[in-house]
């Protein structure tokens, strides 16, 4: 395992679900309207996620919102249009504070059908996901985020996230939680690899069995 994926998986076993550098822990949000929903989306129940980076500037600007991950292109330019009116609090330029620091961010559009809060709706999506459904989102990684492996697609960020918490309500030890998040990381190309070549699979089937007991 390289030192960046063991650096993400200590953050997220520790319920910091996405990559943080220090300057990003640094800048405080002054002004956030959520994105809003949008209405053929919300009529119909559906709820999703994007996964996206933002400029942050001294002067408390935002600028350069880019889509990295995100389940429908809807819930993306939601979350695109509202970010140019944000926020942040100004910081004086230093050595350790450089004028611009990129950010990057996630957001979850959860309806009140699936009773608003995340991590459940990703627990309970990911116990019915099909490797069918697997495949499509791992395409659709593939094509739209260039430059990123494929542990950082969203199937598996929110396994990481989901992990957190039940090891966080478990009361596991911080080196059984860290023990699930290598075994997940690790396993990764032997599940894409099984999913490609099982699409009836369920995606819970073919992760490791002390990742898949947890879900």
């Amino acid at each position: 395992m390289t030192a960046v994926m063991s650096r993400w998986v200590l953050w997220v076993m520790l319920a910091v679900c996405i990559k943080v550098h220090a300057d990003e822990r640094s800048v405080e949000f002054d002004y956030r309207r959520a994105p809003a929903w949008p209405y053929s989306l919300s009529k119909s129940g559906v709820s999703g996620w994007v996964v996206y980076n933002l400029k942050a500037h001294h002067d408390g600007k935002v600028s350069a919102p880019e889509v990295l991950d995100s389940s429908h292109p809807l819930f993306s330019l939601s979350v695109v249009n509202v970010a140019p009116i944000w926020r942040v609090k100004p910081w004086v330029v230093s050595d350790q504070r450089p004028a611009v620091i990129s950010l990057r961010q996630e957001h979850y559009f959860v309806h009140s059908r699936e009773g608003n809060a995340p991590v459940p709706w990703l627990h309970r999506s990911l116990r019915h996901m099909t490797c069918a459904r697997f495949n499509k989102r791992l395409d659709d990684f593939q094509q739209n985020s260039f430059g990123l492996e494929e542990i950082d697609m969203s199937v598996f960020r929110h396994t990481f996230k989901v992990l957190a918490r039940v090891a966080t309500y478990r009361r596991l030890s911080d080196e059984r939680r860290f023990a699930l998040g290598d075994a997940l990381a690790d396993a990764a190309p032997e599940i894409i690899q099984r999913c490609r070549a099982n699409p009836e699979l369920r995606y819970k089937d073919v992760l490791p069995d002390q990742v898949r007991m947890m879900l």
